[in-house]
């Protein structure tokens, strides 16, 4: 069973002072917790997962004032309903398990009813802070799911305290493609037509709670254009979409900050390549001839997590035997999908089939 006690210095409330979280739980029966090597016997794996504490968390959190006087606390529970193990309290099918309509766990303080603090990972990796400074009403928009049927990704449905399928270690959200036709392109400026025949092209991304380890991090897929189903041609490079987390000032880890379309040259990365000096920002395209759509178009807060969605839309090249810049996706073309994720000036890819 785990215990962990941790503080954290804050400004918050009347004062600056510290949060002190302590949480207890049983966070898998497979594996001996000393060493997370050697396999626990059928007796104890049983006994395990009769222990009332396995898949409940509890994690009681306390803020205080520099004088010493505690300003507030809550005792949260959490637990995992679609998994045998658990990695932090965002996986997926994560529930937390609290009394938000009573002054139970709060001591009277009604302003912090059903919001979450301070949980540290069950496969100790760090911490996460959680509605420290900011209020929770939901996003109205950004709720529509791709049109596209052209899976490209497909995104986890469980995590475990195992790598490579920690919560933290999985790139993969779910995205797909869309390709349509423009019947009239007389409405199109010139320098979309001179460039492109009015074919369209749409990556839709699930954005799910990311734990990037820092702040700003993204996730996102590529593309990568395949000669055959199985060979794959990087002449031209990969097309890359990423959503990035909220980094300003003030931001929480559910803030979406802004959507990136890049072209990511061969020498920069090239599949089976794992990881990359690559920042969206650095390689997003840009220019009118792509008349390139996000959405969210701007900062957007409580979206990164799951039921939201981003996308990107831009015109693509007119069809030709090859292609100087990026290339065209069109039917009956094979293409990679590549998982992205990363922070600062580092991107680690990860694999899926070709579609």
């Amino acid at each position: 069973m785990y215990y962990k006690t941790m503080f954290v210095n804050i400004d918050a409330d009347t004062g600056n002072g510290w949060v002190l979280s302590c949480y207890t739980g049983i966070p898998q029966c497979v594996v001996n917790q000393s060493d997370s090597i050697t396999v626990l016997s059928t007796t104890e794996i049983a006994s395990c997962m009769d222990d009332p504490r396995y898949m409940n968390w509890r994690v009681m959190t306390i803020k205080v004032d520099t004088n010493g006087t505690y300003s507030w606390y809550r005792v949260d529970s959490y637990w995992n309903s679609a998994s045998t193990m658990f990695s932090s309290t965002w996986g997926v099918g994560v529930e937390l398990s609290m009394n938000p309509f009573s002054n139970d766990d709060n001591n009277g303080i009604t302003v912090n009813l059903g919001k979450t603090f301070v949980f540290a990972y069950g496969d100790g990796s760090g911490i996460q802070l959680n509605h420290l400074a900011f209020g929770t009403t939901p996003a109205s928009t950004n709720s529509a799911a791709g049109a596209g049927t052209n899976t490209l990704t497909t995104a986890p449905t469980t995590f475990t305290n195992s790598s490579p399928y920690m919560v933290n270690q999985q790139f993969c959200g779910g995205s797909n493609l869309e390709l349509t036709g423009t019947a009239d392109t007389s409405a199109l400026t010139a320098t979309i037509t001179d460039w492109s025949d009015g074919y369209q092209a749409k990556v839709t991304m699930n954005l799910e709670m990311i734990l990037p380890g820092a702040a700003g991090g993204w996730r996102g897929v590529c593309m990568v254009y395949y000669s055959s189903v199985y060979v794959m041609d990087n002449t031209n490079g990969a097309i890359c979409f990423a959503a990035q987390v909220n980094s300003a000032a003030g931001s929480g880890p559910t803030d979406f900050g802004a959507g990136y379309l890049m072209d990511v040259a061969s020498s920069v990365w090239q599949p089976p390549m794992n990881k990359s000096s690559l920042a969206p920002s650095s390689a997003a395209l840009t220019g009118g001839k792509y008349d390139i759509v996000y959405a969210p178009s701007a900062a957007t807060a409580f979206v990164y997590t799951e039921g939201y969605y981003a996308s990107v839309t831009w015109y693509q090249p007119k069809y030709a035997s090859s292609y100087s810049g990026i290339a065209r996706y069109g039917k009956d073309d094979y293409l990679g999908a590549y998982c992205m994720q990363g922070a600062g000036s580092n991107s680690y890819f990860g694999a899926t089939a070709a579609s």
